[in-house]
């Protein structure tokens, strides 16, 4: 993402460094699942927001995270499991420590890093096209560092902004400070050479990437691979036009397939790969059938708006049906209100939503992970924006402790007007958050108490009887209250207590 706090919504004036890399999109639109009882977990106290700089050693055998073929969430030790991830950069060690710790004590899992993006004063390539040794021991350290904390990481290889040159309407992005551009000593004229099918840019680069994943492979927390983020705003290759110079869709597909064979020969694990789109699609879009690639493994979304939390349910639920494949939320923000002062409101609903949206993970945001970094004042005033948010998701990660995520995918629900929300569950259990339907950017106002309003959802299956119980937002093991109710006809309606803000309960058959 391209934006600063000069600029919400739009392009900033703002070089940094060497080599800044920034992604995003254009805006867009414990119980065991067969309890007999209301699940209920005892509640944590609340996480210490200051970083400690150190790793946090893990006394348990370092799990194993995979994503089975035909499962819509990453398992973990053979569970699927829904997790909560994140994009953290940094200019330097101690920036990378402070997001990393963040990310523990907020139970993230996950972590989707633009490797070309941070370390500022270290190429990550040379002009020989070899990997830059410092640069990449910098990565080592980060990747054991993480491990020992017990996060998976998802290597992004390259990033839009590397590769454009300003076309097609994307101001001057970054191409002018990429180390292989000409300009600046390197042997690369054009970023379009990137793209062209067999050209001695591509094969090069395409050798750097093999290098890296022979380097890295052997790595246990290596969750997947990401080839490219956002292709479709880098700058395109000779010969083609699409979006007044931009990559088209058939090199697009093209050049993924090239990369996912590198990969895949060079990866004796056998990760899954992906490779992500800037914006949000509607199937008639004219990128609209890269995603139904065999080649990759998942989807990602990258959507930004100020309505967030009802744009990753929507987008969720239509990349869901589309494509038939799992989707992942590789990035998030508001949009023009990321600096609000109720904005934090608008970032937990995000965080809620898109545990019941469907995706395999949540959080995922981009400004408030770590990229406030390159455009905040100083990093102090980064630092205090961004720990605002430094453990915003732990209540979902206490709410889903154990949770087993087996053929969940959303549920078809309706609400009284009052609320707003999903659901996502199998026909055993259902995991259902809903909010104030009035709480709506740019300020999020909420009511004192939203009272006597009804959720009905549509759960699979033939089971009559369920248990249903309610938990505070705030911690994600508070258990408020219980009730059993009962289905009708494929329907099962539940009736909310009072609250104010949000609410998230845990359906269980009985």
């Amino acid at each position: 993402m391209v934006r600063g706090r000069n600029a919400l919504g739009k392009l900033p004036a703002l070089v940094i460094g060497l080599c800044l890399v920034l992604s995003s999109c254009a805006p867009a639109s414990t119980a065991s699942p067969t309890s007999t009882a209301a699940p209920s977990v005892a509640p944590t106290g609340s996480a210490v927001l200051a970083p400690s700089l150190t790793a946090t050693a893990t006394s348990t055998p370092f799990p194993a995270l995979t994503l089975q073929a035909g499962d819509s969430y990453f398992s973990v030790d053979g569970t699927p499991s829904f997790v909560l991830s994140r994009n953290p950069t940094g200019k330097t060690q101690a920036d990378f420590d402070t997001v990393l710790d963040w990310a523990r004590q907020g139970g993230t899992k996950l972590i989707r890093v633009h490797i070309t993006a941070g370390w500022l004063g270290d190429p990550w390539i040379n002009t020989d096209w070899s990997v830059n040794e410092k640069w990449a021991e910098d990565w080592d350290g980060f990747f054991d560092q993480a491990q020992a904390d017990g996060i998976y990481v998802i290597p992004v290889f390259g990033v839009w902004a590397d590769w454009n040159n300003g076309a097609p309407d994307w101001g001057n992005a970054f191409w002018s400070f990429n180390p292989l551009n000409s300009a600046i000593g390197g042997p690369v004229t054009s970023p379009g050479e990137l793209f062209t099918s067999g050209s001695d840019t591509q094969n090069h680069w395409l050798n750097w990437v093999k290098t890296l994943v022979e380097r890295w492979q052997g790595r246990k927390n290596i969750a997947a691979w990401e080839i490219f983020s956002e292709i479709n705003l880098a700058s395109g290759a000779p010969g083609h036009t699409d979006a007044g110079g931009g990559v088209d869709e058939a090199t697009g597909v093209d050049f993924t397939n090239r990369a996912v064979a590198v990969i895949h020969a060079a990866d004796s694990q056998h990760r899954p790969v992906t490779l992500s789109l800037a914006g949000v699609y509607a199937p008639t879009d004219k990128w609209a059938d890269f995603y139904h690639l065999a080649s990759l493994d998942f989807i990602e979304i990258h959507p930004y708006s100020d309505t967030l939390d009802r744009e990753l349910v929507s987008e969720v639920h239509r990349y869901l049906a589309t494509y038939q494949t799992p989707v992942m939320i590789g990035e998030s923000g508001l949009w023009s209100t990321t600096f609000n002062k109720d904005a934090p409101v608008g970032i937990e609903h995000a965080i809620w939503a898109g545990l019941v949206s469907g995706a395999m993970n949540g959080r995922a945001l981009w400004t408030e992970d770590g990229y406030d970094i390159y455009g905040a004042p100083t990093t102090a005033d980064a630092v205090a924006f961004m720990q605002t948010y430094a453990t915003m998701e732990l209540p979902v990660a206490e709410f889903t402790n154990g949770v087993d995520f087996s053929g969940f995918g959303p549920l078809t629900s309706t609400s009284s007007s009052g609320v707003w929300g999903a659901a996502v569950g199998n026909d055993k259990s259902v995991l259902g958050w809903y909010r104030d339907a009035t709480s709506e950017p740019p300020n999020w106002n909420m009511k004192p108490v939203v009272s006597k309003q009804t959720v009905t959802i549509t759960v699979p299956g033939a089971v009559a009887n369920w248990r249903v119980g309610f938990y505070d937002t705030k911690t994600g093991t508070t258990l408020l209250s219980s009730a059993s109710v009962t289905r009708h006809g494929n329907t099962v309606t539940i009736h909310l207590p009072d609250f104010k803000n949000d609410i998230a309960f845990k359906l269980y058959a009985q």
